[in-house]
């Protein structure tokens, strides 16, 4: 296809006033936009209703009082040995389901001396319940235990809590 010399001239005055046009649109607009109208503050929707809210999951925590724990002497039933010493661990419900704690293991001097299954000890949330823990040893000294919980929520979700080191303190 042959272009003349005038078609030649139209055709680059028109991309010309195209380019320029579309300068134009984009750089100032017609008319304002609604929600930037000179001296109108934009009129704020509906606010969306809040669904149901998910309940939190399940969760645990554990005091250890007294901790350190002092020298005892006390017998403990089925335990032969002089040096005793008692303590409550008091475990909470510190999240949003029912929690069933299932299951315990026992740990002395890093030792894990016991584990028990099935406690079925059910807490709502903010619950409470409050475990006499004790021990012998023949040994007067120091010694470090600790505790480990763990169970399930209302969701099935798994709960598992070690408990801080207790220290059982020799006597003076």
């Amino acid at each position: 296809m042959t272009l003349n010399r005038w078609t030649c001239h139209m055709l680059i005055a028109a991309i010309g006033v195209c380019a320029i046009a579309a300068a134009a649109c984009t750089d100032s607009p017609t008319s304002p936009s609604p929600s930037t109208a000179a001296g109108a503050d934009p009129e704020p929707g509906p606010a969306p209703s809040p669904g149901p809210e998910a309940p939190r999951p399940g969760a645990l925590s554990v005091t250890i009082v007294p901790n350190p724990v002092p020298w005892s002497g006390e017998p403990v039933s089925g335990c032969d040995l002089p040096n005793t010493w008692f303590y409550d661990q008091v475990l909470k419900n510190v999240g949003g389901m029912s929690v069933t704690v299932s299951d315990r293991t026992d740990s002395f001097d890093g030792v894990e001396v016991s584990s028990r299954s099935g406690l079925g000890i059910v807490l709502g949330p903010g619950a409470e319940f409050t475990i006499t823990t004790r021990w012998c040893s023949a040994n007067n000294i120091e010694h470090i235990t600790h505790t480990s919980f763990s169970g399930s929520d209302d969701a099935g979700a798994r709960v598992t809590l070690t408990g801080p080191d207790v220290h059982l303190l020799p006597t003076s």
